[in-house]
């Protein structure tokens, strides 16, 4: 996708929202900085553990402007995320200089444009200092390549399994088909669709599997809706644990445009059945860096 494409459907998710969309589209214009990458409804854990929503994030100066709404302060009660979004977001705990500015959009229209003009002000300021690149997504994949290890913490994701297959383990393929196959001695790249959970219950988005990662991402449980996945791999899944075998987890989502990514959520080893549910299998994460395979 293009700059000019990229632009366009990034702020027109806030088309609907006509404060929002008046101040957002407002700093960026005053910035009039192109190669700046804004990010729009971009979700940040923070370091107590809750998540907040960033109307606009600049992922290169990590800095986020949060826009407050009448709506949005009259309603208090946190809307449960999707796991998309938990997958997706920005981890605080591992940016040293993340900035975030809040600017109410109930106050006056001279109060508005002070807020976004001293806003803009500083990330004027802070870009300054900074070289600035809009990297391509090749070029991203590129200087991944470079690295020693890929961590949980790095904020890249993956369009393709090959993509991740080429550019961490050092294949050289054209495709893949399968979401889970051995890569290396006894490493093995997994890339499960994460279940999604309405009104309570788990529900499959992938072939019937049902796949839980764990908020903080500390493990995975595994089973199927047909049920009896646990007692029925009693067998295999002893015999992972025997061979030592670990898998690569690049969790399959949706990001903040709509298109499907992997991300890497860790290595994991099975540990046996789920001590919260006899039905499902348990993974439990035992790294957050892989090393990259040059």
């Amino acid at each position: 996708m293009n700059k000019r494409d990229y632009l366009v459907k990034t702020f027109s998710r806030t088309k609907r929202k006509d404060y929002e969309n008046y101040i957002l589209t407002a700093i960026w214009h005053k910035l009039d900085n192109m190669n700046l990458k804004p990010v729009s409804q971009q979700y940040v854990k923070r370091q107590n553990g809750t998540y907040a929503l960033m109307d606009l994030y600049f992922p290169q100066l990590h800095l986020g402007v949060e826009v407050d709404e009448a709506y949005h302060q009259e309603n208090q009660k946190e809307d449960k995320l999707r796991m998309d979004d938990i997958i997706s977001a920005v981890n605080e705990d591992s940016i040293h200089d993340f900035q975030w500015f809040r600017i109410d959009a109930t106050k006056s229209l001279e109060e508005i444009n002070d807020s976004i003009n001293e806003i803009v002000s500083v990330i004027q300021d802070k870009a300054s200092k900074t070289i600035l690149k809009w990297k391509t997504y090749e070029e991203e994949l590129k200087q991944l390549k470079q690295q020693e290890y890929l961590t949980i913490y790095d904020d890249i994701s993956f369009m393709d399994i090959k993509d991740i297959a080429n550019t961490v383990f050092g294949k050289n393929a054209k495709r893949y088909q399968r979401s889970y196959f051995r890569v290396k001695d006894k490493l093995w790249l997994w890339c499960p669709k994460l279940s999604i959970i309405e009104n309570g219950n788990t529900k499959s988005v992938a072939g019937g599997w049902l796949n839980i990662l764990a908020e903080d991402w500390s493990y995975i449980d595994e089973s199927h809706q047909d049920g009896g996945i646990a007692k029925e791999r009693s067998g295999s899944y002893m015999e992972e644990v025997e061979s030592g075998r670990e898998r690569a987890v690049f969790a399959k989502y949706k990001d903040n445009l709509g298109f499907n990514r992997y991300r890497f959520v860790g290595i994991f080893k099975v540990s046996g059945i789920s001590p919260d549910n006899e039905m499902f299998i348990r993974y439990l994460r035992v790294n957050d860096k892989v090393k990259i395979v040059s």
